[in-house]
C-alpha cells in the first residue's frame, strides 16, 4: 500500500502550524528554550574546539 502523500502547505501555514507545536510543546514542559540555548552553545563550542586542534 503506498504511503499517503501529506496536503499541500503554503510557506505561512507551515509556519503557522510550527508556532503553535513550539507553544504548545513549552507548555507541556518538553521544550525549554533556556535548556537548548545551553545545549547548542556547548555544541558550537566543542566543534570550535574541535577545528581549532586540527588547524
Amino acid at each position: 500500500m503506498p504511503k499517503q502523500k501529506k496536503p499541500k502547505e503554503t510557506p505561512k501555514q507551515q509556519a503557522a502550524r510550527f508556532a503553535a507545536e513550539v507553544e504548545r510543546m513549552k507548555a507541556a514542559g518538553e521544550l525549554n528554550p533556556t535548556e537548548a540555548d545551553n545545549a547548542l552553545d556547548k555544541l558550537l563550542s566543542s566543534v570550535k574546539l574541535k577545528n581549532d586542534h586540527t588547524s
